[in-house]
């Protein structure tokens, strides 16, 4: 079995669709598959054609950058020659999967596996977003042999805004099992508040620094708000601490190594993400196995660990934010069941994959 993957970009790129990618890649490598990626992140850094742990990986250039991810032409070109079984393409939120989709012929099958959030990251984005979906419902949708949704909000909303889609299946993302659960939860003093992800709009880690802020001017000071990532909003973040008059309570880090991110979630007394543009959070359900309490809003793409009990959910008020922060740090490592059918291994993950790919090649 041949598989292509398509996706904007890959290792050694990092996030929450690049790991999935090479996650896949590399477990069917080690099923003895033949696997190649497709990927639009070619610059000075990296070199156009890898073999990365034996998965054979071609980059091509982008004409347009995030979050268009629009290749030079060769991409298309070179897509019809790859004489895959399954193309397997990534996040409907860019042009590479309907690139794809549109070079499908044979006896190929498409797997669609979205990563769909429903909205933009802006008005601007979102408005676009739109004219983009009307198109690909008409171009691409029809061509998509089964879509592969990573949560219930996911499987819910792309059915609602994709009713052309008749074939999707629900597999909750891997998790490293093993790795997590080798994490003991020793919350450290003073406690500290963790955030892990984009320095972007979208994440509302402004709010976080203010529902921090009247924690602090409550009288808390035995907390420290950690956030851990880098992106556009870093310097408006540092100067909103600065103008909150808690700049020396906040630790800024980034580029942490993976033992560095799961030492960090080992201090924490509580895990705080309160992104609206989701379809599965890693660092949330990383957090949860850990036994680090949880804060996520209580509407959009994580409500329904709110509605199991899972974590806490809240508003974007300030003031709710700094309740919930002060409750949740006062809790006890909670370990979630390991059976849940939210929380998959790699391994488990790689299995029910594998069926999918073989029953539609049947």
């Amino acid at each position: 079995m041949h598989v292509l993957q398509v996706t904007p970009k890959y290792c050694p790129n990092i996030g929450g669709v690049e790991t999935v990618v090479q996650k896949i890649s590399e477990t069917l490598i080690a099923h003895n598959m033949k696997v190649t990626v497709y990927s639009v992140d070619l610059n000075s850094s990296v070199r156009k054609t890898q073999n990365i742990n034996g998965v054979s990986v071609k980059r091509f250039k982008p004409f347009l950058g995030d979050p268009f991810y629009l290749p030079e032409p060769e991409f298309s070109l070179a897509l019809r020659h790859e004489k895959a079984d399954i193309i397997h393409v990534h996040n409907i939120h860019t042009l590479p999967p309907l690139l794809a989709a549109l070079t499908k012929h044979g006896k190929q099958k498409l797997v669609l596996q979205p990563h769909y959030h429903r909205f933009g990251q802006s008005a601007f984005r979102h408005s676009l977003l739109e004219l983009y979906k009307q198109g690909i419902r008409r171009t691409m949708l029809n061509r998509v042999d089964l879509a592969l949704v990573n949560s219930t909000y996911e499987e819910k909303i792309a059915r609602e805004d994709f009713p052309e889609l008749k074939n999707i299946v629900l597999l909750p993302e891997g998790l490293d099992m093993k790795e997590i659960k080798s994490i003991k939860h020793v919350p450290a003093e003073p406690k500290r508040i963790l955030y892990i992800g984009a320095l972007k709009s979208y994440k509302n880690v402004d709010k976080i620094l203010e529902g921090f802020a009247q924690l602090i001017n409550r009288g808390n000071t035995d907390c420290r708000l950690v956030i851990i990532g880098d992106g556009p909003e870093h310097e408006s973040l540092v100067d909103r601490a600065h103008n909150l008059g808690i700049d020396s309570l906040v630790e800024w880090k980034h580029a942490l190594s993976r033992k560095q991110l799961l030492n960090e979630y080992a201090k924490a007394s509580t895990f705080i993400l309160l992104s609206r543009l989701e379809s599965f959070s890693r660092v949330v359900y990383d957090a949860l196995l850990i036994g680090v309490p949880v804060i996520v809003l209580s509407f959009g793409p994580l409500q329904d660990l709110v509605k199991a009990g899972l974590a806490d959910g809240v508003s974007l008020s300030p003031q709710e934010i700094a309740d919930r922060i002060l409750n949740s740090s006062k809790k006890k490592t909670q370990k979630i069941p390991e059976h849940m059918d939210a929380f998959l291994d790699w391994t488990e993950y790689s299995k029910r994959l594998l069926d999918i790919y073989r029953e539609m090649l049947e």
